[in-house]
């Protein structure tokens, strides 16, 4: 098939799974063996009735038969335990692999996604766990009491044998005309799901913006999106509708053909009563198990667009991981150096930086200054290890940034970005950000960067719930809280972009903490001040 790979992928999800996939069709097995007895133990009670030997036996093979039922009923209770199992573990390790991918994407190689989204495949793990429950639950039991019943049959009258293979080659045909097309149509249709959400994610996001743009302007956009939805939607259905179809004309054949067979064999004394009988029964269940099989194919098809919508973070470029751990000196700053380094964001585009070269010795304090466009922040990004260079180096101390786990350097590193944010969560959450900090020293932080007032004033304190886009929060208090964020930690390598958006007087008392505090650390501070450029020790113009 076309979209063997499709399947191949959901295969290597469920190889975690072995055992418990082994349990299943262990179960599915013996359930459809127990299911089938149902038959045959109804095809002896009615020879025993019919040749009036109403004895024991009967009540024995009565008490049997309901027993298997009991039994049935409890492979799949088991079968249902195994799922749900199953379930969780998926949720489990899919909800790690995306907590662990995303904090390690490589951004410049990521940057024409929009990374929120993305993450939007995220709710496909649900698709996957319930759809993973019917291929698992309902397609192996389905199959193996389709295969068992027709081997059954084939037991009464040989002639039941071109029965059995012409089902099968009839539902490989259906699946052989139709899957290729289905998983197509599958794919489109969610992908214009996925479109659709994130304009709604984009309005949510803007939505001061929107409330001034023409009205028609929104629902434009979102009727082109509903429009192409539909449409593929639309197709998709045609495919599965062509499927169930066929199941009704199989359903039909199989019916008129083994009636039509049964009675002519029990005419001619072929077959009796009771054969006859069980014989009908057996077609009934691998009925209900074809049609069982061919209505859980949209299940597969959700299966396998939640696997590949899934696999679409997945396979997400990361940063390169080194194993050499970044462990600063206690007693002194990073050396950093930069040497003619160049740095472009479009692959043979223009450069943001070209040629920059700067010897940063351990402690030492560096103002960067520019006009607007020149790079500064990009400068920044670079040595925290966020960008690669496309030519020359940036060392520490002495050792090629991305030769570092940038983990570890990360850890080690104090940042204050423009382009950066706050989460959901509590004040002290986004100020610490997982670190064990004494109380102490927070409570400085908050005076020294001017956010005490504000903790002050708020009857939670640091307990207050933070969220993006909050609007109670002004710029001002957003950036004291990510300055605040950056120093806490006292890390050996600061870098502070435009830490003057605080205050001029919240930018004195920070350089004054840092002399106290934080005279060893390496710092590099973008800023057009005076001040500050009478603090440090080197200045670069971009």
């Amino acid at each position: 098939m076309k979209h063997r790979g499709h399947i191949f992928r959901i295969l290597d999800i469920l190889k975690h799974e072995k055992r418990e996939i082994y349990a299943i069709y262990f179960y599915a097995i013996l359930a459809g063996l127990v299911q089938l007895s149902l038959p045959l133990g109804i095809q002896a009670i009615i020879s025993f009735v019919f040749g009036g030997a109403v004895s024991t036996s009967v009540v024995l093979l009565i008490a049997l038969v309901v027993f298997g039922s009991f039994i049935y009923g409890y492979f799949q209770v088991s079968q249902m335990k195994i799922i749900e199992k199953i379930e969780q573990q998926l949720y489990v390790r899919y909800a790690f692999q995306y907590a662990y991918t995303i904090p390690r994407l490589d951004i410049k190689a990521t940057e024409n996604y929009y990374r929120p989204e993305l993450m939007n495949r995220y709710f496909d793990i649900m698709i996957l766990q319930k759809g993973i429950s019917k291929l698992l639950l309902d397609v192996p039991t389905a199959t193996i009491q389709i295969l068992a019943g027709l081997l059954l049959l084939t037991l009464y009258h040989p002639l039941f044998i071109f029965f059995g293979i012409l089902v099968i080659l009839v539902i490989v045909l259906i699946l052989y005309l139709s899957g290729n097309r289905g998983v197509e149509t599958s794919l489109e249709e969610s992908k214009h799901k996925y479109k659709m959400a994130a304009h709604l994610e984009q309005v949510a996001l803007n939505a001061v913006d929107y409330k001034f743009f023409r009205e028609d302007f929104n629902l434009g956009k979102a009727d082109n999106n509903i429009t192409a939805y539909l449409k593929s939607r639309t197709n998709h259905f045609k495919v599965l509708l062509l499927q169930y179809w066929s199941l009704v004309y199989l359903k039909v054949f199989i019916i008129a053909a083994m009636l039509i067979a049964g009675a002519i064999l029990l005419f001619g004394q072929q077959l009796n009563i009771g054969q006859f009988i069980a014989a009908e029964i057996i077609i009934i269940l691998v009925i209900n198990s074809v049609e069982k099989l061919i209505i859980n194919l949209e299940q597969v098809y959700d299966v396998i667009t939640a696997v590949e919508k899934i696999n679409e973070v997945a396979a997400l470029p990361l940063e390169a991981e080194e194993e050499t751990m970044f462990e600063p000196d206690a007693k002194q700053g990073v050396h950093v150096e930069v040497n003619k380094l160049s740095f472009s964001y479009e692959d043979n585009g223009q450069n943001v930086l070209s040629d920059i070269s700067v010897n940063l010795l351990p402690g030492e304090k560096l103002q960067i200054s520019g006009a607007s466009g020149s790079g500064k922040s990009t400068l920044l990004k670079l040595i925290a290890g966020i960008f690669k260079p496309g030519k020359g180096s940036v060392l520490i101390n002495g050792l090629p940034i991305h030769k570092y786990s940038l983990l570890s350097l990360r850890n080690n590193t104090g940042i204050m970005l423009q382009s950066s944010g706050l989460f959901d969560g509590t004040l002290m959450e986004n100020i610490l950000c997982g670190r064990d900090i004494p109380y102490s020293t927070i409570s400085r932080l908050a005076e020294i960067t001017g956010l005490k007032k504000f903790v002050e004033e708020h009857k939670d304190g640091y307990d207050m719930r933070i969220y993006p886009g909050k609007y109670d929060l002004q710029d001002e208090t957003v950036n004291r809280i990510l300055l605040m964020r950056a120093l806490v930690a006292k890390s050996k390598l600061l870098l502070l972009d435009y830490p003057s958006s605080c205050g001029e007087e919240v930018t004195r008392n920070v350089l004054d903490y840092i002399d106290n505090e934080m005279k060893d650390t390496t710092v590099i501070i973008i800023s057009e001040q005076p001040g500050v450029q009478a603090w440090c020790d080197k200045k670069l113009v971009l």
